[in-house]
């Protein structure tokens, strides 16, 4: 709801972390674990456990063992930094601030403190010391941004109607801050039971943001429609966004609730810890946006989460979090926490099952779906999914099963849906049916207007073959002007030049696509003969050695030729004569502009 270019404004003035984030990252040296290994329940040892932990991101373990160490009596400002920053990401604020005013007693003038007490007094119903904490912050970002809104919510938690608007007056000034101010104007108009006030905020968001509202404003607003004998508007609400809409399946789940709702539907928002949950994650949200704000973000979802427990939209905000952090079980501990019957049990699941494949957990993936699957027998991206999730497990028989099922699931064949005939190709390739996947990827060519993964997966098939040489030579020169840095397409050029004899281009564009994809077992086998035709036979023994380590996603590597390269070398290359000089003349185009 808040706009990027408020935020990057206000995030100039923020002094959250201060010294302790750059703290998050730093590496123990060999010696040190070693130390550790050798240390039993020692302040020290507690110290080196927590560190290791820290670097693993297991900051449950982390933020226990440093807490450990200084109860051990090891206490220094770094430490104790740690220790409250970590507590207060994982929402243990009950925690975080013994530490916090431990750290401010050994001198932290860390403004999070303040921040911590705040949040802390806050649950407490401590409304005006919390108040007085936050608004001492001389920061813009507490300033202009969260002290109106929690001030105003801790008005409320005073009983202090006309207070509690008068603190939201400042935001209603900003054009940025339009819809949060106008959702947090009509929440505690609601909270003071002025439905009329509210249902004129409400309004004023719905007719500001026709294509534009959040799923969570979504469930508030249709919340109060309901508990005010307007079930029909709430619905017709929720269907104007269902047609265009991604969120499909949390929309469909929130309409049959709407459906099943009555008036004594309990309100969402009815306390002012519930209100200041909703502050603390629109603010959370809005940090995510941006790539340095990332630890921002975890902390003020776990705000948002510590003040209401239950909020599910928060839970899928860390969930995802963790995600883009790699650390998927963690963000599967989120998605398991959601209620089968919330509207966001859904779209958790499918994250749960990507995250299982992720950590190559393929058969655990599957289970999950196919529970879905259940009752969603004909939704497409259950099915693509699954058979995304086959292939990647071998199982091509399955993969083919599911992808042809989600292509006979869809309505009407749209550009949208190339992708599903692409990894049909892909599987029918690998279960050695290539006229069926040619098939497809023609139908997948077509539809993504000649994508160049497609452009160049069927021209890199073609080149492997021997067949249609000239055609694949002009697909993977389009694919490579369509996409010059992708390690793939790169790869594909760069055989084709080996193929050609012309192993100085070739060994340019391998050594481009090597870098882009150091960890590629075909890239480096590749890359591995063009050394060898270029007489840099020492470095092409190492290129196939290194090929026979790393992973080989489609299968290409015949390791027991690997091995023959790397004992006897290689025969002199069948050099492949294009036919058509438009084709040749492409590959020197090239080479020109490289040059």
């Amino acid at each position: 709801m808040l706009k990027l270019s408020y935020v990057i404004t206000l995030l100039s003035g923020l002094g959250l972390f201060n010294s302790c984030a750059a703290n998050l990252v730093n590496l123990p040296n060999e010696k040190m674990i070693i130390s550790y290994l050798q240390t039993k329940d020692s302040a020290y040892g507690n110290y080196l456990a927590g560190r290791v932990a820290h670097i693993r991101q297991d900051y449950n373990k982390a933020s226990y063992y440093y807490a450990k160490s200084i109860e051990r009596g090891l206490k220094n400002k770094d430490l104790l930094g740690k220790t409250y920053i970590i507590l207060a990401s994982l929402g243990d604020v009950d925690k975080s601030v013994k530490y916090a005013n431990l750290a401010r007693q050994d001198g932290d003038d860390n403004t999070f403190i303040d921040v911590i007490n705040a949040v802390y007094e806050f649950q407490k119903g401590n409304y005006r010391l919390s108040r007085n904490l936050l608004n001492k912050i001389d920061e813009k970002t507490y300033k202009n941004l969260i002290n109106p809104l929690l001030n105003a919510w801790s008005y409320v938690g005073e009983n202090s109607y006309d207070q509690a608007i008068k603190e939201l007056d400042v935001l209603s000034k900003s054009e940025e801050m339009f819809t949060v101010y106008h959702l947090h104007s009509g929440l505690i108009a609601e909270y003071f039971k002025d439905n009329q006030k509210a249902e004129t905020h409400y309004q004023s968001i719905i007719d500001n943001n026709a294509s534009d509202i959040s799923f969570r404003a979504l469930q508030l607003i249709s919340n109060f429609m309901v508990r005010n004998n307007k079930k029909k508007e709430a619905l017709g609400l929720i269907n104007r966004f269902y047609g265009s809409s991604n969120i499909k399946e949390m929309l469909s789940s929130l309409s049959n609730k709407i459906k099943e709702s009555s008036k004594k539907t309990p309100s969402i928002i009815n306390t002012p810890q519930s209100g200041v949950s909703e502050v603390f994650l629109e603010i959370g949200l809005l940090f995510k946006t941006i790539p340095a704000g990332y630890d921002y973000a975890q902390i003020y979802m776990a705000f948002s989460k510590y003040f209401n427990p239950d909020n599910d939209v928060t839970k899928i905000a860390l969930a995802g979090l963790f995600e883009d952090r790699l650390m998927y079980n963690d963000a599967n501990s989120y998605y398991d926490s959601i209620n089968r019957k919330s509207e966001m049990y859904y779209p958790a699941q499918m994250k749960k099952a990507q995250n299982l494949s992720s950590l190559e957990k393929y058969d655990e993936a599957l289970v999950v779906l196919k529970k879905l699957l259940k009752n969603n027998p004909d939704n497409f991206q259950i099915l693509f999914n699954l058979g995304d999730i086959s292939r990647f497990n071998n199982d091509q028989i399955s993969a083919i099963e599911y992808y042809n099922k989600a292509i006979d699931s869809i309505f009407y064949e749209a550009d949208k849906y190339w992708p599903v005939y692409y990894a049909l190709a892909i599987s029918y390739d690998k279960n050695n049916e290539w006229v069926k996947a040619e098939e497809k990827l023609s139908k997948a060519l077509k539809l993504s207007n000649r994508h160049p993964h497609v452009l160049n997966y069927l021209g890199y098939s073609w080149l492997k073959t021997g067949i249609k040489t000239d055609l694949a030579v002009e697909y993977i020169v389009e694919a490579y002007e369509k996409s010059p840095n992708d390690g793939f397409v790169l790869d594909s050029l760069g055989w084709v030049y080996y193929k050609t004899g012309d192993y100085k281009n070739a060994i340019n564009f391998l050594e481009r696509a090597s870098e882009l994809d150091p960890q590629n077992a075909v890239i480096s086998d590749h890359l591995g003969d063009a050394y060898w035709q270029g007489g840099r036979k020492n470095e092409a023994i190492f290129q196939w050695k290194q090929a026979l380590k790393q992973k080989d996603d489609y299968n290409e590597i015949n390791v027991k030729k690997v091995k023959s390269k790397i004992k006897t070398g290689l025969v002199q290359n069948d050099v492949l004569t294009l036919e058509n000089e438009k084709t040749s003349n492409l590959l020197k185009n090239i080479e020109n502009i490289t040059h």
